[in-house]
């Protein structure tokens, strides 16, 4: 009976032997699979940082962490990882692995050929509809030929009535509309389904293609010292992704002031959805070399036309040219370090964030999104609001007539004192209508900068040539050698505003260049406030308020004089 527990602990320890061998046998790491979901993405422009979280629970020992389902072709050198939680943890580094899943694949094949085929059934439907919509346009036109030759007929012997006449006109006019508004919808719609179409090929074409057949996986080696649940994050660069500034810009004339609403506009085609993420947008270029290129001397000499491969080929086995090495990285927590004999086993590392190492202040400007997103991969831009500020503005109309006969509202604005805005396009609204579109250089925080608004209707102007005379000067009937002619010109402004404004009318005098050209300016009512705005030579410039339904004229003459065989463009 005593023999009995003995046999039993024999057994015991071999099991444990066992367990030890297969576990050596696997390298010494236990593999464990963890689901992972995106939670950070910091979009450049022309890529971003892709963060996955995934939580574990681990036991004492060394383990591989795998995160599986990785779409995108990431950037193998950009990996980063770093973790907290309960559990202490080693991270000795993370590395991408390829496995071939034809049957995974083959099933994303079979339902994107799927899709395809659904787009384009129902593509056909609505190329089938807009052929019916163009037959009944035909119908109408038909009609419409008809009633403009038989009504013409009917009035040479009696008048048609009037309740005839607006029944044709009515039955054109509303089923014209109908057609109209529906062969509209029909292209809006069949435009939607051919962009679905179009990604959804895209993303077969790189499913067939060879890289297509592999799955990726994230493997994190790590050594678990005491037990308990641990967060993972490992960060990586990925391509096709971009964002670009927009802005929302709103005059309010009673507070004398304009909202100015930055946003970002993302857009990316990685292969994978962002769902539910925090977003960051930044200015940084990662994937340009921060490295200065080496100061070259610039060495003029006669073109040597390139070496023959073959040349050169034999020139490598010579030793004439040396290729360079190609060593291995094995990418740790913040930094890679060349594997060789010289190199820790482990690197024990605090967690980080890996893309704090790219934002550095005063080199990128970095915009948070403040609630979580959602952006598909499928080129589509998505908008987000990044910053808003009510600027205190000195509205200013500006017109140069000569140009383009409107006036365009400005305004002197002064950014906050904390906020860097970006180049980018403005949407202009004025007293809460869309009026067209500006634009805005980099701005730095606490700058000054004139911000236009668009044209305003509400400010009438005018330019009128009054009058045009050339004088052929006769010496004793016979035409002189010179010719001059003399023009008459009105400006008009007129405010139909219910508040005064200001505004600076610009116009531009002629200038000769040439000695032979005499050019002389007259009557000018009222005077200018400048001459030579800003040292450009010519131009004239008017400033004056006008009060609601205030009108202002500018009146002014001016002489050409020049050789009777110039030909002066303009004149």
């Amino acid at each position: 009976m005593r023999s009995f527990p003995t046999v039993q602990m024999a057994g015991s320890i071999v099991l444990v032997c066992l367990c030890f061998l297969v576990k050596a046998s696997a390298g010494g790491a236990e593999n464990l699979t963890a689901p992972s979901k995106i939670s950070h993405v910091t979009v450049y422009p022309g890529s971003a940082r892709v963060t996955r979280q995934a939580e574990v629970n681990l036991s004492p020992g060394e383990h591989s962490v795998i995160l599986d389902q990785i779409i995108p072709h990431l950037d193998e050198n950009s990996l980063t990882v770093t973790g907290r939680g309960a559990a202490a943890v080693k991270i000795f580094g993370a590395y991408l692995k390829r496995e071939h899943t034809k049957e995974t694949a083959d099933q994303r094949v079979q339902d994107l050929e799927e899709q395809i085929e659904r787009l384009s059934d129902e593509l056909q439907k609505e190329s089938q509809s807009l052929e019916i919509l163009r037959k009944e346009t035909e119908y109408l036109d038909s009609i419409k030929l008809f009633s403009g030759q038989q009504i013409p007929k009917d009035l040479v012997t009696s008048m048609p009535s009037v309740e005839n006449l607006e029944g044709v006109r009515g039955f054109l006019s509303s089923h014209y509309a109908d057609v109209e508004s529906k062969k509209e919808a029909g292209r809006v719609r069949m435009r939607d389904l051919q962009r679905e179409q179009q990604v959804a090929q895209l993303k077969l074409n790189e499913l067939r293609s060879s890289g297509s057949q592999q799955q990726r996986q994230l493997v994190v080696d790590l050594e678990c010292a005491k037990a308990g649940k641990f967060t993972l994050e490992v960060s990586y660069l990925v391509y096709g992704a971009t964002w670009r500034s927009l802005y929302d810009a709103r005059a309010d004339f009673n507070k004398k002031e304009v909202e100015l609403t930055a946003f970002g506009a993302i857009k990316q085609t990685t292969g994978e959805d962002w769902e539910d993420v925090q977003l960051t947008l930044s200015t940084a270029r990662p994937i340009v070399s921060g490295r200065m290129p080496d100061v070259m001397p610039w060495i003029l000499q006669p073109y040597q036309p390139p070496m023959p491969a073959q040349r050169a080929a034999r020139m490598r086995d010579k030793g004439g040219m040396q290729e360079s090495s190609y060593e291995p990285y094995y990418l740790t927590t913040n930094y890679a370090v060349r594997r060789s004999a010289d190199a820790p086993a482990a690197m024990e590392e605090e967690a980080q964030l890996a893309y704090s190492q790219v934002e550095q202040k005063g080199v990128s400007v970095v915009y948070n999104i403040a609630r979580p997103a959602t952006v598909k991969s499928d080129g589509t831009e998505n908008k987000y609001p990044v910053s808003s500020q009510a600027l205190k503005a000195d509205f200013e109309y500006s017109t140069f007539p000569m140009a383009i006969p409107s006036a365009f509202l400005g305004s002197k604005v002064v950014n906050a004192p904390d906020l860097q805005l970006l180049a980018g396009e403005v949407n202009l609204f004025l007293e809460g209508d869309y009026v067209g579109k500006s634009g805005i250089d980099n701005i730095g925080p606490g700058e000054e900068f004139q911000l236009y608004l668009g044209i305003d209707e509400n400010v009438k102007v005018k330019r009128e040539q009054i009058s045009r005379k050339v004088d052929d000067i006769l010496l004793g009937g016979i035409k002189s050698p010179n010719r001059k002619t003399t023009f008459e010109y009105k400006l008009t402004v007129e405010n139909y505003k219910a508040d005064a404004v200001k505004v600076n009318v610009f116009e531009a005098m002629p200038v000769a260049q040439n000695e032979q050209i005499k050019v002389k300016v007259m009557d000018v009512k009222p005077n200018p406030k400048d001459k030579d705005w800003k040292d450009r030579q010519g131009i004239w410039r008017w400033e004056f308020t006008l009060n609601p339904k205030e009108k202002q004229e500018i009146l002014y003459s001016f002489s050409v004089e020049h050789p009777r065989d110039f030909n002066i463009p303009g004149i």
